[in-house]
């Protein structure tokens, strides 16, 4: 482990202004090769070190494995303890979230997750009526709809698809996977989000346990993760959950899957009293440019 200062010495200002910053809700806008991965681990080593929150009560959420992976080591190499936090992928997290709450979210303890294929198979079965591209139409609907928390009884269905079967089928699928126990993709962030609006005893215990939530490529979440993250965070109950989001509001890789650049846009109004920091240092393109000139 690192002397606190050693790992701190290395920031910029802007960057150890985010580190240090607490109270209410903090936005961090940051490009590509601003630095902004080693202010997530340096926080979350902070907070730890010199702050004393319990590691267990920290809870850091990116879109992808290797993300996820590289947050862990970096944030462990400065603080072992950190080893304790969660520190996982949204989908990560919803599922170790429905392995806890199955019996609230009407699933299997032991669900598997089934891909794209297996929902076609699955649609198929459920309106045998349907080609098999047809079916595939209509799971990718499905899973969109899904990436903007709608049920197959949302007004907001129409959004998706105009077609006035769409609804039928997917309350079709819904049921034969429900009969499944098993979960698709996107029930591992609407689920949790269901089954925390719906109880209050489970959103309470929620509240409790995590005291920080950090979410990385946050202009990469779409509206379901954005209504998860409110639940998490107590929101409308002023539960005191510090949430820190980071990202890049010029960019947003995952838009094919619903992702929502609204939610970093009006994060500010939808997290009242959240600060703005920006990283605007780019020391991937200065390298690059001294790399140039040698």
């Amino acid at each position: 482990m690192q002397e606190h200062g050693d790992y701190l010495s290395v920031l910029n200002p802007s960057q150890l202004a985010a580190v240090k910053h607490d109270g209410a809700s903090l936005l961090i806008l940051a490009g590509a090769g601003s630095g902004k991965t080693r202010v997530i681990t340096t926080k979350i080593a902070y907070l730890i070190a010199e702050k004393h929150v319990d590691p267990y009560a920290i809870l850091a959420v990116t879109f992808t494995k290797k993300a996820a992976n590289e947050m862990r080591e970096r944030a462990v190499a400065l603080e072992p303890r950190a080893e304790y936090a969660q520190l996982r992928t949204f989908h990560s997290w919803g599922a170790y979230f429905l392995r806890a709450h199955a019996e609230l979210a009407g699933i299997s303890k032991s669900f598997t997750v089934y891909d794209d294929d297996d929902m076609v198979t699955l649609i198929s079965k459920a309106v045998p009526s349907l080609s098999r591209q047809q079916a595939a139409v209509a799971a990718h609907k499905i899973a969109l709809a899904k990436d903007y928390c709608c049920t197959p009884d949302s007004e907001e269905l129409a959004a998706i698809s105009d077609e006035p079967q769409f609804a039928q089928i997917y309350a079709a699928y819904e049921q034969r996977l429900r009969e499944t126990g098993n979960v698709d993709f996107g029930d591992l962030i609407m689920l949790p989000y269901l089954v925390l609006r719906d109880n209050g005893d489970v959103r309470h215990a929620m509240h409790l346990r995590y005291r920080v939530i950090m979410v990385d490529e946050y202009q990469d979440s779409n509206v379901a993760q954005y209504l998860l993250l409110q639940q998490l965070a107590g929101v409308e109950e002023s539960s005191g959950t510090y949430v820190c989001v980071v990202g890049d509001d010029d960019q947003s890789i995952y838009r094919f899957r619903g992702a929502e650049v609204q939610n970093i846009l009006n994060f500010q109004t939808q997290f009242p009293g959240t600060s703005l920091i920006r990283l605007e240092m780019n020391y991937r393109s200065t390298s690059e440019i001294l790399a140039c000139a040698d």
